[in-house]
């Protein structure tokens, strides 16, 4: 039995600990994660994934980007721990997550990763719109989506951190 649920503050260690297990140093040192570091998450776009007796195997987390200016969502991490691969919890993270950002009026998801794990979903590559990266790192593995018909049209430039979303620094 799986569970989908928004994550809590106290899921907050575990998420931490599944991360660092499923991506090693990506979780810290990648293009995406330099992306969104010092930004908070979006609230109410962040879910887990539990097992059937209710541990957290799963995360899903969105993040506030602008494209060009546009107002776009950045979706990742998306991890879940190595020995639940395959049986289901990362597709089904990924489904809830892009049906509750549709609802909450989100127009555009931008993700850095294996597109033929995110084309099925919809994915598309972004560079061949005139969306890049602020490097050239990993640029062939930039994708984005369109919730909504049309939120793409006309969309170009460099994906960046919304700048209102920073944490303050201390």
């Amino acid at each position: 039995m799986m569970q989908i649920r928004e994550e809590t503050p106290t899921d907050g260690p575990v998420i931490a600990e599944l991360v660092h297990l499923a991506l090693g140093t990506r979780a810290t040192d990648s293009p995406a994660a330099r992306m969104r570091a010092g930004m908070r998450p979006v609230a109410g776009l962040c879910l887990v994934a539990a097992n059937g007796t209710g541990a957290v195997v799963g995360t899903l987390r969105f993040w506030p980007v602008r494209i060009g200016g546009v107002p776009a969502l950045q979706l990742g991490p998306l991890a879940v721990r190595p020995e639940r691969r395959g049986e289901g919890f990362g597709k089904a993270l990924l489904r809830a997550g892009l049906e509750l950002a549709r609802g909450a009026g989100h127009r555009i998801v931008v993700l850095i990763g294996d597109p033929a794990y995110y084309r099925p979903f919809g994915f598309e590559t972004a560079l061949s719109l005139g969306i890049r990266l602020p490097t050239s790192f990993d640029e062939a593995r930039l994708q984005v989506l369109a919730l909504t018909p049309g939120a793409l049209a006309g969309v170009s430039g460099v994906v960046g951190p919304a700048a209102g979303d920073r944490r303050p620094t201390r």
